[in-house]
């Protein structure tokens, strides 16, 4: 693995410095704020919820869910699915001892689906998860799965490109709601399809496919849009109108795979975040990036970007993305120039660092930044690696979710502060 470096606070670098990306890339801000130690979004001493969680594919690191409005998270450790009540603090296991390693989670309405390594499809409902139905859906790992707000479907259902896109396993899933009495599931898989099926019978409503294995995907709050990565750096935009699909850009995130991506609750950004480290910000409207950050652990060991997500209600207004091991980056995405440091910790208060943005393009480091965040000042880097499992933020946006091994970290949003603008901010 990677060593740690004790630098985190990066540039967008100009695109001339990275000669293998696109010209979209001149668009992206360089950032040079000093480091400033105050805490800007989140209460940096986290409540913690003793409540175990595991993942059980190394890439895949998006197993803690909060689905709704109720105080309540849904989880995965070894082979179950867990109820935790917030307010209460206790668990109810909803599924127990599947036959399988479950990778991917999703709840939405009265279902809850399990994704698992080898194309394994659990479905069961929440008032009676007693009796799950558990099928091989072809192809082979279930990465992701999630839930979304989706129009009502169509009567036709196709899928229109003038690229021909072909090949085989279940990568990501997506609990999708219409007007019809059930809702859909979306399962993204390594055999580069999407796959969109009605529950709970699973029937194939529309297959949409790929050149490369697909990792996750993401529809726009507002239902019309989706977002696809996988195994490659291209990131595949589409249309969406019910179950009626159409392609209208690839664009490029960074020099990897990508395991995650999210919509802002505006529906006009997406972000993606790739394994080589880096989260990718795009404006729909101009089809540009906006920026790039980079991980505080910098590239595809420790600091892979493995989650990707916007606050989804109010004007909070920030992007929160998490690293392989240890760290999660929050942003404001008002701007995109100020960032906070989270370092999570089995035990005891989480430090944290906020300051400028960071991040680009490429490896290089500020020294100077390097030279005033020292090894002493910040001795939670000298902390163990910490696998994070999740990440998630309420569906009111007051508090963001940070899944471990060993326990689930509550970190209040400072929503008060976010609601607060500054004179000169246009609201």
């Amino acid at each position: 693995m990677v060593a740690l470096q004790p630098a985190w606070n990066r540039y967008v670098l100009p695109a001339e410095s990275r000669s293998n990306e696109t010209d979209s890339v001149q668009s992206l801000k360089l950032f040079s704020s000093s480091v400033v130690n105050t805490y800007e979004f989140v209460n940096p001493s986290p409540r913690r919820h003793h409540q175990r969680t595991s993942w059980n594919h190394w890439q895949l690191r998006d197993v803690v869910l909060c689905p709704s409005q109720k105080p309540e998270l849904y989880s995965i450790y070894r082979c179950n699915v867990d109820k935790y009540d917030i307010q209460k603090q206790q668990s109810t296991r909803i599924l127990g001892d599947l036959d399988f390693d479950p990778v991917s989670l999703a709840v939405g309405g009265d279902f809850v689906v399990v994704g698992g390594q080898r194309a394994e499809l659990a479905v069961a409902r929440l008032s009676d998860p007693c009796a799950p139905t558990v099928v091989r859906s072809g192809g082979s790992i279930n990465n992701f799965v999630a839930l979304d707000q989706s129009q009502p479907a169509l009567p036709r259902r196709r899928f229109r490109d003038s690229a021909a896109f072909i090949e085989d396993g279940v990568t990501n899933l997506n609990i999708m709601n219409n007007s019809s009495s059930m809702p859909r599931l979306m399962a993204c898989n390594n055999d580069h399809t999407v796959r969109l099926m009605s529950l709970p019978d699973l029937r194939l409503v529309t297959e949409l496919k790929f050149p490369t294995a697909v990792n996750y995907a993401a529809i726009s709050p507002d239902g019309t849009k989706m977002c696809v990565v996988g195994d490659s750096s291209d990131v595949f935009l589409f249309s969406k109108r019910g179950d009626d699909f159409e392609k209208i850009a690839t664009l490029t995130a960074s020099n990897d795979s990508s395991f995650s991506c999210d919509w802002n609750q505006g529906s006009q950004l997406f972000a993606v975040g790739s394994q080589d480290g880096y989260a990718t910000v795009w404006d729909i409207r101009t089809q540009q990036k906006m920026v790039q950050l980079e991980t505080f652990q910098h590239g595809r060991s420790r600091g892979a970007c493995r989650n990707v997500k916007f606050s989804p209600s109010g004007s909070i207004d920030l992007l929160a993305f998490s690293e392989h091991t240890s760290y999660v980056n929050v942003v404001d995405t008002r701007s995109f120039e100020k960032r906070q440091i989270l370092c999570a910790s089995s035990t005891g208060n989480n430090a944290l660092h906020s300051g400028g943005s960071g991040s680009g393009g490429g490896s290089a480091m500020n020294n100077a930044v390097q030279a005033a965040f020292s090894m002493a000042d910040s001795p939670s880097l000298m902390s163990p690696d910490l696998q994070i499992t999740g990440l998630r933020f309420a569906s009111d946006s007051s508090a963001l979710f940070v899944g471990l091994e060993e326990s689930i970290l509550e970190y209040s949003v400072d929503k008060i502060g976010r609601y607060s603008f500054s004179t000169s901010a246009t609201i």
